[in-house]
């Protein structure tokens, strides 16, 4: 026998269901539910039922509805003593309990972080709530377990919303948080949460009425808002794409604004100044060939100037975006334009150096890499050259086989940049961060992870999403995860793909096609190693393909393309 208190109060025989009738009926055997298995002493029953006092009659009543319930649960369930009356069944067999322990068990932390068998586990977990527990049932003895179940409930729904955002899947975790947020508008954990997934799938625009519309909930209820719910608000200021556009309506709307000098507090400078920051932007949002082609107007106009110190600036901001897209061999040349300028420019060389180590570095040509940054000097000067100079000392040292140098690298870069300016990108320094330590086999790597994409999708940072999930993929591999691993692969395709990010783009074919290997899926596995190497023809990157042959258990033997040398 079963019973079910969560959406309706049922008793089950055989697996057929009959309703307990009665208010008393429902309120007596939620109490006995409460203290399952211990004695509930008349008094108290009595007290709960009938709290305008104790009497003969009350006891009499008492005893009438303990034979009625008898009745309905059959022979030996209900049994009685002179310490009170109990129910001889097992916590298993009952709804709510069932509930409790398998969420404070999902909840306890004793599952594997970042899994994603954790989350089947949670969704599992949810599938259990069939309803308000103990309708209909207005007792101060229940109440208080009522809530605690209500309180799991939404904490098991919020985590599956984390991890659905943190796997990329941002429109099932919208559809859950939209949800949430509609029965518990005071939740402001939900709300954050639920703000993130709008910027995840794309639905910014939504962010200000969105957020207009939580703050108005929250002043209705009496409440404040909290520092974590304004942080998401915060990007919606710095995304000025709109802004920047419309002040170059003004200020230079056919691009024909002459510059008289490279000072940038030059007025006539303010055309050159606002496009390049409409570069970053795009860069940073998945239009990497719209900033290309904003850079290469910018760099020609300077050009015929004469303003050689802005072009080298302008080159440098241009090999910055063909290192996201993958194409390093370009990036490369340009770096070679803009050394040229060294001698005739001010403060870009070292910068330069350093920039070219870095990309010598994902080009796995170490020794290169190591020649160009020691000739960059050095971590001195201006806080942004320090930076970049620690992030390409972590990634030489990584590649290098170096991993505890390549986290201490990567932490001092990020110190640094939290030193220098509120407003430094921290996103690209998490990640290295999160890579240095995967590499090393520190499992807080996905803590890292985690804070990147959080990061990334708060910033509406396409790149960043689409690399940290890519890599992130690494990890679960690394951590014998491949099913999580294919979430994550899947997610860093999707992004890299349709930003046309193709260096991302082949290293998540290529995780995804790990994974699926170590599943046995041999075919799909060879289709994206495939679709892999056609991402990095696609930007020419030079990263030698050998060809193995790949057994795996029922699935006969297949030819498969592997890379040689990838990093993150």
């Amino acid at each position: 026998m079963e019973l079910r208190v969560m959406g309706r109060v049922e008793i089950l025989h055989d697996g057929v269901a009959r309703g307990v009738q009665g208010r008393t009926q429902r309120a007596l055997l939620s109490l006995l539910v409460l203290r399952l298995r211990a004695w509930t002493p008349a008094s108290l029953i009595v007290e709960a039922l009938w709290p305008d006092g104790w009497s003969e009659r009350a006891h009499t009543r008492l005893h009438v509805q303990i034979h009625r319930l008898r009745r309905q649960l059959g022979d030996g369930v209900l049994l009685s003593s002179a310490y009170g009356y109990r129910l001889d069944l097992a916590q298993s067999a009952v709804d709510a309990w069932r509930f409790e322990h398998s969420a404070r068990s999902a909840l306890a932390g004793d599952l594997p972080d970042h899994d994603l068998e954790t989350l089947r586990h949670l969704e599992r977990v949810a599938s259990l709530w069939e309803g308000e527990p103990f309708p209909g049932v207005d007792l101060p003895e229940t109440a208080a377990w009522q809530s605690e179940l209500r309180d799991l409930y939404t904490q098991v729904r919020e985590k599956c919303s984390e991890f659905h955002l943190e796997f990329g899947d941002g429109r099932t975790a919208l559809r859950l948080l939209t949800l949430l947020t509609q029965e518990q508008p005071e939740n402001e954990h939900a709300q954050v949460l639920r703000l993130s997934a709008l910027q995840q799938t794309g639905r910014a625009t939504e962010l200000p009425e969105a957020f207009t519309q939580v703050n108005r909930a929250l002043a209705d209820l009496g409440l404040d808002s909290a520092p974590d719910l304004c942080a998401p608000h915060q990007p919606l200021s710095r995304l000025r794409e709109e802004a920047i556009r419309s002040d170059l309506a003004i200020v230079d709307p056919a691009g024909e604004l002459i510059p008289c000098s490279e000072d940038e507090t030059d007025p006539t400078m303010r055309g050159s100044v606002l496009r390049r920051e409409l570069a970053y932007i795009l860069m940073a949002t998945g239009r990497p060939h719209e900033a290309l082609t904003v850079l290469e107007r910018l760099e020609a106009l300077h050009s015929g100037l004469g303003h050689e110190n802005q072009c080298a600036i302008l080159l440098r901001d241009m090999v910055a975006v063909m290192a996201l897209i993958g194409d390093l061999r370009r990036a490369l040349r340009l770096l070679g334009e803009a050394s040229r300028l060294d001698g005739r420019t001010t403060g870009t060389d070292a910068m330069l150096r350093i920039i070219r180590a870095l990309v010598l570095t994902h080009m796995s040509r170490l020794n290169r890499a190591e020649e160009s940054l020691t000739a960059a000097g050095e971590p001195t000067g201006p806080m942004a050259r320090q930076v970049m100079w620690w992030r390409t000392r972590s990634q030489i040292d990584r590649r290098a086989g170096r991993q505890h140098d390549a986290v201490v690298g990567a932490l001092t870069a990020l110190d640094i940049a939290r030193r220098a300016s509120a407003e430094t990108d921290k996103g690209p320094l998490l990640l290295d961060v999160a890579c240095s330590k995967r590499d090393a086999g520190d499992v807080e790597c996905f803590d890292w992870y985690r804070t990147a994409l959080l990061c990334a999708h708060e910033t509406m940072r396409i790149p960043l999403a689409a690399g940290t999930h890519a890599s992130m993929a690494k990890a679960q591999l690394m951590w014998g995860r491949p099913k999580t691993a294919i979430v994550h692969a899947r997610a860093g395709l999707e992004l890299a793909q349709w930003s046309g990010y193709w260096l991302f783009a082949g290293r998540a074919a290529a995780r995804l096609a790990e994974a699926e290997e170590q599943m046995g899926d041999t075919p799909s596995a060879l289709r994206h190693r495939r679709e892999a190497q056609s991402h990095y023809r696609r930007i020419d990157f030079p990263v030698p393909f050998t060809h193995r042959t790949a057994a795996s258990p029922g699935a006969g033997t297949g030819i498969t393309c592997e890379p040689a040398a990838l990093g993150d």
